[in-house]
């Protein structure tokens, strides 16, 4: 058999055996939630830093950088624990996201508990919800 052959063979074996493995382990960022939206958290920034959304709407806040980060609210309305790093690009819906719904309208300032406004102090965000 040619070497070219055994390297096609080798190469389709490998992409069939690529299928799910049943993990919640996932490559990219993961989608937002049905009618929701994403906070990436990265780089000691929430982007985006303000977010205007409806009653009702379910935010997601996805560390995306190389550090154990977290989302929580001023007034102790939510808190998401650590949330870990992506690792190698692989991301894990079980540790690096937390969801939270916004039944109520308002404004709801929120910060990371690892890294403090008195230390980052641009490492805020703000979620402002309206009807």
């Amino acid at each position: 058999m040619r070497a070219i052959h055994v390297v096609i063979i080798g190469m389709a074996a490998t992409a069939m055996s690529c299928g799910s493995s049943g993990s919640n382990s996932m490559t990219g960022p993961p989608p937002p939630p049905n009618n929701g939206v994403n906070v990436m958290i990265q780089d000691f920034k929430f982007t985006p830093s303000v977010d205007t959304i409806k009653v009702g709407t379910t935010v997601q806040w996805v560390n995306n950088g190389p550090s154990e980060h977290s989302s929580v609210s001023d007034t102790g309305l939510w808190d998401s624990g650590g949330l870990t790093p992506p690792s190698g690009g692989t991301y894990s819906a079980l540790a690096t996201t937390f969801q939270f719904t916004f039944n109520q309208t308002g404004t709801f300032p929120y910060h990371c508990k690892f890294h403090p406004p008195s230390q980052y102090p641009s490492f805020v965000g703000t979620i402002v919800v309206v009807n």
